[in-house]
Formats: structure tokens, C-alpha cells, sequence
């Protein structure tokens, strides 16, 4: 069975908590600031659960005991699978571990160790939460570094930001539209600013993703629009970067960032786009973070929430959709007036 370096990455995850069930929380440079506060003792796939014992994992479905595995067996897995993911330099597709065949069939029958398609989080455990000496269910994303960057806001016709343009005319709309180079993006935006354009923004395509935003502040679609052109006036992807252009003083300072960090937050846990969203995250536990060395973290929601909105500001950017479905910086006319369309898509950096 061929995965790709993210599915391996998430197998390799599974696999580390079995044998090292003690979280450590990190910050947002990493660095460890809890080492002892929550310790798994069950994780759920589907209807699969893995009860996690000093030295045994238990696997049962409806309660009923399918098979029992020695932590020095899964040890020996988890080594062989972080070896190999190191060892293979290819960023994306699918390849095979036959080494690990045995343990996929056996252990996750024969299915990739992840929560469905249709929900955010890809890791579903009971912990105990030592500051409370309380069991908690916790659902977690899985952040590795090992695979390709994980996108956080997918592009489609929903996140799609109009603009009017003033002060051209259908001259300069030719002119612009007919720019076909490489970087044609960046090249119209170019154009358009040396021939006197100013570009206001009118509204977001999809009522349903206003909508959403407005449920974190009413001005939020704003604040995006104003990032997202002056990634193209700017050349700047980092959403860091672009905070610093807007910023203006100590009190903008913190109202931008407070903004993107609940932004950022919500686009990583719970809202998506093209679908009503309630204010609920989905995911409520934070992120498991897997290094580039294989080492596995959290960055945790329940007590630390700021520093996870710190993390996500400091390593997200803005994305580069396909400029052709999403027809940017085409420039058309409605009543008389000139506008184009700029899409949002956000990933890790």
C-alpha cells in the first residue's frame, strides 16, 4: 500500500504516541514548556480503539478485545517508518514501505490511521489532564514537517475577494488582460499601479464565507482583502510580513494581530469556506507538531491557546491558487464600472 509522505507522517504519529504516550507542550518556537500534563490513554479511529497500557496496546472494537501489541514491537515499527520517510527526498507522491505492510493490515486494517475527510481534526484521544485529574476527549491536528505544507484554507470560488478598479479606462482593461507572462499576476498589478489605478474592495464572492468571517469580527473580510492586494503590490506571501505593512501604531499593532490569529485559528480548527459555521471549532486539543527529526510536540488549545494563535501568524502565508480557474486580476465591467477578482488560499510556510 503506497502513501504519501503526509500519510506517512500521520502513521508515524500514531505510532510515536503508542510507545510515548506523555505529551510535551511546546511553545511557539517550540520550545518545551510542559512536560508532564496530559498523558494519552486511548485513541480512537472510526470505531477502532487503542487502549495505551505501561507496556501493551490494546486494540478493541465495540468493546471487545480484537488483539493486544507489545510497545517494543510498535518501538521497532516506528523506527523503521521514521527511517524511511527521511530516506525518501521526493517531496510529493505516493511510495511504498514494504516493512510496514504487516503493520498497517494488522494493527489499522489495512486504512490510513486518520480521522474522516469531512471533519478537521486527524487525531481523536482520551487524555488524562493532570491539572485536573480528569479524563478529557481531545481531537488534534497532525502538523508534520516531514511531508509537503499543509493547507489551511483551500482555494475555491468562496474564497474569491472583488475589487473595483477606479481611474482606468477600457484601454488600460485591454492592456492589463492581455498580460500573459510568467508572473502575470504580479506584472497587471504592476501595470495598473504605474497607469494610476486604485483598487477599492466591494465584497466577497460567497454571502456564506462574509458570513463566517463576520462571526470573528465584522471587519475581518476587510482586513483580508487589504493583505491580499498588497501581497501582489508588494511581492509578499508571509502573512507576518503583510502585518507589518498595515500596521500603523501599538493599539493597530494588536487589533491586526489579535484579528489574523483568531482568523488563523478558526480556518485550522473548525470553519471552512464554503460551508455555515457556527463560531465551534471542531478541534479542540491544538496541533501535534512532528519535527524535521521525527520528534512529535504539542501546541496546545486547552491551556495554552495564545501561544498556538502566535504559532499559526508566525508560519502560515497566502498561497498562489491556479490564476487561470480563478480568473485574477482579470480585469471585467458591470454597469459601467471596472473590477477583478483576487482568490484567498492560506498554507503552512
Amino acid at each position: 500500500m503506497g502513501f504519501n509522505k503526509g500519510e506517512w507522517s500521520e502513521l508515524y504519529t500514531f505510532l510515536y504516541l503508542f510507545e510515548k504516550p506523555n505529551i510535551i507542550i511546546v511553545n511557539e518556537d517550540l520550545k518545551v514548556i510542559e512536560e508532564n500534563l496530559f498523558t494519552i490513554i486511548e485513541i480512537f479511529l472510526a470505531k477502532t480503539k487503542y487502549q495505551i497500557l505501561n507496556e501493551k496496546i490494546i486494540k478493541t472494537l465495540h468493546d471487545e478485545v480484537i488483539k493486544e501489541y507489545d510497545k517494543g514491537y510498535i518501538s521497532k515499527q516506528s523506527n523503521i517508518l521514521l527511517q524511511k520517510i527521511l530516506a525518501h527526498k521526493k517531496a510529493k507522491g505516493s511510495f511504498e514501505i514494504k516493512e510496514l505492510k504487516t503493520i498497517i493490515n494488522d494493527l489499522f486494517d489495512g486504512k490510513k490511521p486518520k480521522g474522516s475527510s469531512k471533519t478537521k481534526g486527524d487525531l481523536e484521544v482520551n487524555v488524562l489532564d493532570k491539572n485536573r485529574s480528569k479524563i478529557v476527549n481531545l481531537k488534534y491536528n497532525i502538523k508534520s514537517n516531514l511531508g509537503s505544507k499543509a493547507t489551511l484554507l483551500n482555494a475555491s470560488n468562496h474564497t474569491n475577494f472583488i475589487y473595483e478598479i477606479k481611474n482606468i479606462d477600457d484601454n488600460i482593461m485591454n492592456q492589463s488582460n492581455s498580460i500573459k507572462s510568467r508572473k502575470k499576476l504580479l506584472d497587471r498589478c504592476e501595470f495598473l499601479i504605474k497607469s494610476g489605478a486604485k483598487f477599492d474592495f466591494i465584497k466577497t464572492e460567497s454571502y456564506i464565507f462574509w458570513n463566517n468571517l463576520r462571526l470573528i469580527d465584522s471587519k475581518l473580510d476587510e482586513i483580508l482583502a487589504k493583505m491580499l492586494i498588497l501581497s501582489y503590490e508588494k511581492n509578499e506571501k508571509d502573512i507576518k510580513k503583510l502585518l507589518s505593512l498595515i500596521i500603523q501604531d501599538n493599539i493597530s499593532e494588536l487589533y491586526y494581530k489579535k484579528k489574523i490569529g483568531d482568523f488563523a485559528n478558526a480556518v485550522t480548527f473548525g470553519m471552512r469556506a464554503s460551508e455555515e459555521w457556527n463560531g465551534t471549532n471542531e478541534v479542540n486539543g491544538g496541533i501535534i507538531i512532528v519535527t524535521e527529526q521525527g520528534g512529535v510536540y504539542l501546541l496546545d488549545l486547552v491551556y495554552f491557546k495564545e501561544i498556538v494563535d502566535r504559532y499559526l501568524v508566525d508560519n502560515i502565508k497566502l498561497d498562489s491558487p491556479s490564476s487561470k480557474r480563478y480568473k485574477m486580476f482579470e480585469i471585467y465591467k458591470e454597469a459601467d464600472r471596472y473590477h477583478f477578482k483576487l482568490n484567498l488560499q492560506i498554507r503552512f510556510k
